[in-house]
């Protein structure tokens, strides 16, 4: 498996109704977003908490895949 430890994201999820309305004077993308992540039970879900909307549901249809929870290792939390 690769190593996920680092960020690798190359594309972005963004809600089209935040994006619509205007992300504020002095936010990026990414500080604006507010979403839910998580486990359905067809796959995985990313959900917009300002507009209560889906963005994306990834139905895995009965497949399991591998996940990397690994992270890297951090002096406040882990005294390194």
């Amino acid at each position: 498996m690769k190593d996920f430890i680092d960020n690798n994201i190359v594309q972005f999820f963004h809600c089209t109704l935040c994006i619509k309305e205007g992300i504020p004077e002095g936010e990026s993308p990414r500080t604006w977003a507010r979403f839910d992540i998580g486990w359905t039970k067809e796959g995985l879900q990313v959900w917009c908490v300002r507009h209560e909307a889906n963005i994306m549901h990834i139905d895995f249809q009965g497949q399991k895949h591998p996940a990397d929870l690994s992270r890297k290792a951090t002096p406040k939390i882990d005294g390194v």
